[in-house]
């Protein structure tokens, strides 16, 4: 698996047209309770989809859960299919292809098992998508690694290592939406290797975080297509390790998605990137 992760740091998608056959898919968007606001996990999910494939119409159907009177229900999903439909818009896709928003309200329940679980389920849009694929083709890229690792500074420097001591890694960054590492990250990544090397006894935990989830447990990853990106990136780090000769044993990794946030209201750039972040946890030394 680690070899397909350096190939990617050194490849980048492009998208060429190249027809295959005309499909259908339905992606559905989850709302929290009483909210009309599109999570960002699922937003990405649309957003990566619609540029990978040539759409040539959309069909948006609203629900909601049991809760509330009919008349509220009808509108709120209305607004639900809505807020897709503007997002699908600023993203490309012509308002004339998409049919016009349909709102069931509760009328056409996922399921009609009244848990916490089957309620999240009906308050939904269902977007089906009518397209065609776009062939991808990679094409290389020079690295644009500049900085020697022996001269980068890291978060290593002047630290007494300790026991149970958590290090964020601020310079291990991330393409957005994916767990593949920008090259730019190399040098701390390399910091970290180093410092394995360098005391054999050391075993650490690698923890993964995300920001800007909602209702979902993790992040939506866009390369395997599931909402574990932070556990993907702590993996990342870790075959990474492994593939250097760090012993497997001296290494585990968690994905903590956006559960462990340091700034739980996210209003700008700067708090949304200090969650988003990789974590060394100390085991033992």
């Amino acid at each position: 698996m680690f070899k397909a992760f350096l190939f990617a740091l050194l490849f980048f998608c492009t998208w060429d047209a190249g027809w295959l056959r005309a499909q259908e898919q339905v992606i559905t968007v989850l709302f929290d309770y009483d909210k009309d606001l599109i999570p960002d996990s699922s937003m990405l999910q649309l957003i990566k989809w619609i540029h990978q494939h040539q759409v040539e119409k959309v069909l948006l159907e609203g629900h909601c859960d049991s809760i509330g009177s009919r008349a509220y229900n009808l509108d709120l999903s209305r607004r639900r299919a809505g807020a897709v439909q503007r997002l699908l818009t600023q993203n490309g896709i012509d308002r004339n292809s998409i049919k016009t928003c349909v709102g069931y309200g509760k009328d056409r329940p996922y399921t009609d098992n009244n848990t916490n679980e089957a309620r999240q389920k009906n308050r939904r849009v269902h977007v089906t998508f009518y397209y065609q694929n776009l062939e991808q083709k990679p094409i290389v890229v020079r690295d644009t690694l500049a900085t020697k690792v022996e001269e980068a500074k890291n978060v290593f420097d002047g630290k007494k290592l300790e026991a149970g001591q958590q290090i964020i890694l601020e310079n291990m960054l991330f393409y957005p939406g994916r767990h593949i590492l920008r090259p730019e990250s190399l040098p701390e990544l390399h910091a970290l290797l180093k410092l394995l090397r360098a005391n054999r006894n050391l075993v650490i935990e690698i923890h993964g975080h995300v920001c800007c989830t909602t209702t979902e447990p993790d992040g939506y990853d866009w390369d395997t297509d599931s909402h574990d990106l932070s556990l993907n990136r702590a993996r990342f780090i870790y075959e990474y390790l492994i593939s250097m000769g760090i012993g497997a044993k001296r290494l585990s990794y968690k994905g903590f998605g956006g559960t462990q946030k340091i700034h739980q209201e996210e209003s700008d750039e700067t708090l949304r990137a200090e969650n988003r972040r990789v974590e060394i946890k100390i085991v033992s030394l």
